[in-house]
């Protein structure tokens, strides 16, 4: 029989802490609720508890202030952060404050029951988080469950000093992603040093990094340090890194190993303590099968692995990024520039090949040539020209709906004539209710607003 919890729910929505009550209770575990921090901590000052459920917004108050009680009144209680608006800061800033995992509303209860397993199953030691650096802001936007799924891996390895390789296809973002594991990082007051290996030749690639001696080659009038050297304490940023060739990998793998480098032109090693963030727009294992990259030093670079998602595999976080974008334009340009719910459809629904680099650039361009103070679907339609796959007629036309709108009511329409019965909705539906759950979170429909 599967360990029994005693589980405090803390949670400002009375409709949330029946339904995890509903779903505790029933999986054998006792569970108290709370709707604010007064009665959390009254409870918790009453009865052990071994896992809080806390909301991250309960009402003027914060949940992050319940882990504060915790660490007071009962230490060795795990913490997990609940809330339907994830951003980088708060996952970094719950992780750092020692909750133990961080969970996206809507509440599924197949990630819910798995949490309590994998809970169930730990040891201690695994769920203490380390304190992260300091909370700085950064330009990550979204809220889909794969840009949390960022968050929490930026999260987790930010504190520690291991070695990251970021993946994704140009424009998603890795340098961001980079500088923000710096940021929330024990060295965030030391430097952030990017370089583009691919922008270099081998040799001057070398020169950048490892720096030169006077008269090392043709050129060289004075010794210079390389960025080695002037990350020292911080974080050098290897943008590109599979474009790199294999003699330079070698040098590179090497400084790696021993921590110390040697200038060019020079026989003296210099010590250095640099953490290395490496990014790759390309598949490293199909280049290392066809020889062009070393796997000794793949397997350097990707203690942890962190992959970046297209904006295509994160349509639900286009209008936040559109609405972002839009406000820094207004800003830069002292503007007050709007954008219409119908010009936001239509963008969601167009291919981005470039990602969010060609979406911010896109939104630039809209800010800069609106005369009438409000971007319309006309103004998108102008600017995207052929370029776009996805007409807006299909989108908007003749009052139409887009297939997501559709695939939205035709579910909430069977969890009406259901009466809110999830397994009876998902067998009409002719989906598993995993698969149920996952469409209610993509789709923003509130699987309790229905039950009877």
């Amino acid at each position: 029989m599967s360990r029994q919890f005693n589980i405090l729910v803390v949670d400002d929505d009375e409709s949330t802490r029946k339904f995890l009550h509903t779903v505790l209770e029933a999986e054998g575990h006792n569970c108290q609720l709370a709707g604010n921090l007064g009665y959390a901590e009254t409870l918790l000052r009453q009865q052990q508890m071994d896992l809080a459920l806390v909301d991250l917004y309960l009402g003027t108050e914060n949940g992050l202030n319940v882990l504060d009680l915790l660490k007071v009144i009962q230490p060795q209680c795990k913490c997990v952060i609940m809330t339907a608006h994830a951003t980088l800061e708060t996952v970094t800033r719950s992780f750092s404050g020692g909750a133990v995992e961080y969970l996206s509303k809507p509440l599924l209860v197949d990630d819910l029951l798995a949490l309590l397993g994998r809970l169930e199953s730990r040891r201690p030691a695994e769920t203490e988080i380390a304190p992260a650096g300091p909370a700085a802001e950064t330009a990550i936007v979204g809220r889909s469950p794969r840009m949390l799924e960022v968050y929490r891996a930026i999260a987790r390895v930010a504190a520690s000093s291991a070695s990251v390789l970021i993946v994704g296809a140009s424009g998603t973002g890795k340098e961001l992603v980079a500088r923000a594991i710096h940021s929330h990082s024990p060295r965030a007051h030391m430097p952030f040093m990017p370089i583009n290996c691919g922008a270099f030749s081998e040799t001057l690639l070398e020169s950048e990094l490892f720096g030169y001696e006077k008269g090392a080659f043709t050129g060289a009038s004075a010794d210079h340090a390389g960025l080695f050297e002037a990350a020292h304490g911080g974080t050098l940023f290897l943008d590109e890194v599979s474009e790199t060739k294999p003699g330079f990998q070698v040098n590179l793998l090497r400084a790696l190993q021993d921590q110390q480098v040697r200038r060019v032109g020079s026989n003296k090693y210099v010590p250095v303590d640099v953490r290395i963030l490496a990014a790759s727009n390309k598949n490293v294992e199909e280049l290392i099968s066809a020889g062009s990259f070393r796997e000794d030093l793949y397997y350097r670079l990707s203690v942890v692995t962190i992959e970046l998602p297209t904006l295509a595999e994160r349509r639900e976080d286009i209008p936040l990024l559109i609405q972002h974008f839009l406000k820094q334009s207004n800003r830069r340009n002292k503007s007050d520039i709007r954008i219409t719910t119908q010009a936001v459809q239509v963008m969601s629904n167009m291919p981005w090949p470039g990602n969010v680099r060609e979406l911010e650039n896109f939104m630039e361009r809209l800010a800069i040539f609106c005369v009438s103070g409000e971007i319309g679907v006309a103004d998108v339609e102008r600017e995207a020209g052929g370029k776009r796959h996805a007409s807006p007629k299909s989108v908007l036309g003749n009052g139409s709906t887009t297939l997501q709108d559709m695939e939205r009511q035709h579910i909430m329409r069977v969890l009406q004539e259901a009466q809110g019965n999830k397994s009876k909705a998902a067998r009409t539906l002719g989906i598993e209710r995993k698969t149920l759950y996952e469409k209610a979170r993509r789709l923003g429909i509130d699987l309790q607003a229905g039950k009877q």
